[in-house]
C-alpha cells in the first residue's frame, strides 16, 4: 500500500488507470482477476484506490490483508474518507478512469468486465498496440501457504476449503488431515450428501463434485458468477451465487440448474422468491426445519426463505451496518460471510453467524428474534459449521481452526496437518 507522496514518483510522466474498489464488493473482486489477466503497458500506470464502505474496509491492515489474499502487486492508496471517490465523482463500485499523462480524464467505466475496453480505450489515444505482458500476480516468497475459507462438517469429518492451496481437505475432527483433493480455483462453500462431497469453487464458477470412495472429480454446475455458498435439502443442493446476488439450485445428479430466489439486482428487498425478491452479494446458506437461511455480506443481512418467500429478520438497507446486537430492526452487523444451523445437542434450532468485519461469532434466535454475541476472540471469521457441541470456525487467510465448545464456553485453535 502507498501514500500520496509516492503515487505522484509511480506515475511521473505516465498516463493513468484508477480502479476504484472495496473489498467486501464481490464485483470489484472480479475485475481484481480481470486486471491481473490484462497486459498493461509500461506507459500506462495502474493504481487502486480503496474507497471502503464499511469501517473495517477502512484500516490499513485490512487493506494489506486483501492485497496480499488477492496477489495484487500494482499500488493501492486507502481512500478511507473518500476524498478521491469525491474529486473524481465516482458513484460505483467498481470504477475505473483513464487519465492522461497531464491530468486530464480520457475515459470511465463502472462495473465489471469493461477493464478490457479500457485497455482498448488506451490503445487508441496513444496510437500504439505494443503491449508488455503484464507482471506476474505478486505472492509471498518461498512456498505457498494454505488459507482457510469455509468448512462443513458431518459426524466423522471435517472438511476445510483452502484459497491458499487451491485445495480442499478431509480432516478428523482433531485436525489431522488424511486426504487432500487439488486442483480448485477458489474452493468455497462445501456440502456432503450420500458420499460425496460438493464444493463451490468460486473463481472458476463451478460446483464440482467430489467421490469420497475413489476421489473422482466431476462438475455438475458452471456458469455462475462467483458461486460462494452451499448447502442442500431432499431436492438437491441450493447455490449462494453472490456475483449475481442470487441464489441457484440443482439436483445432486447435476441436472436441473435454475435460479431459485432473486432477480439478478442488488438489494434488500422482500417479496415471492422469484418475482420480487432481491439479495446482496448472498454467500452463504443453512436449513433449519424448512426455512433457509442466508447471509447477505453487502447487506449486512441475515435473510430468509419460506414457502416461497424472501424475509429480513436482520437488516435494513446497503448502507445500514454497525454492531449492535438486540432484536430485530436494533441489530446491526457488518459484512458477515458465513453462518450455520444448530440442529441437535448444544445450541439447538438457533442459527450462528460469522460476523466478519465484527470479529465476532454472533447467535440468532429464530423463536424470539434476538441476535446475541457469542465468541468476542476470533478474527475476521469467514466460516462456520456445527457438529454437536462444537462450532468449527475458520478465519481470514489463517491456517488454524478456530474450535469453540459451546457447553463449556472455551475456545482453542486446532492446528490442521
Amino acid at each position: 500500500m502507498v501514500s500520496g507522496e509516492d503515487i505522484v514518483d509511480i506515475v511521473a510522466g505516465r498516463h493513468l488507470l484508477l480502479h476504484f474498489f472495496t473489498g467486501g464488493c464481490v464485483n470489484c473482486i472480479h475485475m481484481i482477476a480481470e486486471l491481473a489477466s490484462l497486459p498493461i503497458p509500461e506507459s500506462l500506470a495502474l493504481i487502486g484506490v480503496h474507497t471502503g464502505k464499511f469501517d473495517r474496509e477502512k484500516e490499513s491492515e485490512w487493506i494489506g490483508k486483501l492485497i496480499h489474499r488477492y496477489g495484487i502487486d500494482h499500488p493501492v492508496v486507502n481512500d478511507a474518507e473518500g476524498k478521491l471517490w469525491d474529486a473524481f465523482a465516482v458513484r460505483a463500485w467498481p470504477t475505473l478512469i483513464l487519465l492522461s499523462a497531464d491530468g486530464y480524464e480520457i475515459a470511465r467505466v463502472s462495473g465489471e468486465g469493461t477493464a478490457a475496453k479500457m485497455v482498448e480505450a488506451f490503445e487508441e489515444y496513444m496510437g500504439e498496440a505494443d503491449y508488455e505482458t503484464m507482471r506476474a500476480r505478486a505472492v509471498e516468497s518461498g512456498s505457498i501457504v494454505s488459507a482457510f475459507s469455509k468448512v462443513y462438517a458431518d459426524r466423522t469429518h471435517l472438511y476445510l476449503s483452502d484459497i491458499g492451496l487451491g485445495a480442499v481437505h478431509v480432516c478428523t475432527h482433531h485436525g489431522r488431515i488424511f486426504k487432500t483433493v487439488e486442483g480448485f480455483a477458489e474452493p468455497q462453500g462445501l456440502f456432503a450428501h450420500d458420499g460425496i462431497l460438493y464444493v463451490a469453487d468460486r473463481a472458476a464458477g463451478r460446483v464440482v463434485a467430489v467421490d469420497l470412495q475413489n476421489w473422482s472429480t466431476k462438475i455438475v454446475a458452471e456458469g455462475l458468477r462467483s458461486p460462494t455458498g452451499l448447502t442442500g435439502n431432499a431436492e438437491g443442493l441450493q447455490i449462494a451465487v453472490a456475483g449475481s446476488h442470487q441464489i441457484w439450485q440443482i439436483r445432486y445428479d447435476g441436472s436441473g440448474l435454475v435460479p431459485m430466489a432473486g432477480l439478478g439486482s442488488e438489494g434488500l428487498r422482500d417479496g415471492v422468491m422469484r418475482g420480487e425478491a432481491q439479495f446482496a452479494q448472498p454467500t452463504d446458506l443453512d436449513w433449519l426445519d424448512e426455512v433457509l437461511y442466508i447471509i447477505d455480506a453487502e447487506g449486512s443481512a441475515l435473510r430468509s426463505i419460506e414457502e416461497g418467500v424472501v424475509h429480513t429478520p436482520i437488516g435494513w438497507d446497503l448502507f445500514t451496518f454497525g454492531d449492535r446486537d438486540g432484536i430485530g430492526e436494533t441489530v446491526r452487523l457488518q459484512h458477515p460471510e458465513g453462518l450455520c444451523a444448530g440442529i441437535g445437542g448444544c445450541g439447538n434450532h438457533r442459527i450462528f453467524i460469522c460476523d466478519t468485519y465484527n470479529d465476532k461469532i454472533k447467535v440468532y434466535d429464530p423463536l424470539n428474534g434476538r441476535v446475541t454475541t457469542l465468541v468476542e476472540s476470533v478474527d475476521a471469521p469467514t466460516g462456520i459449521c456445527k457438529s454437536e457441541c462444537y462450532l468449527y470456525v475458520t478465519e481470514l487467510g489463517k491456517e488454524t481452526l478456530f474450535r469453540f465448545d459451546i457447553s463449556s464456553m472455551q475456545y482453542e485453535r486446532l492446528e490442521i496437518a
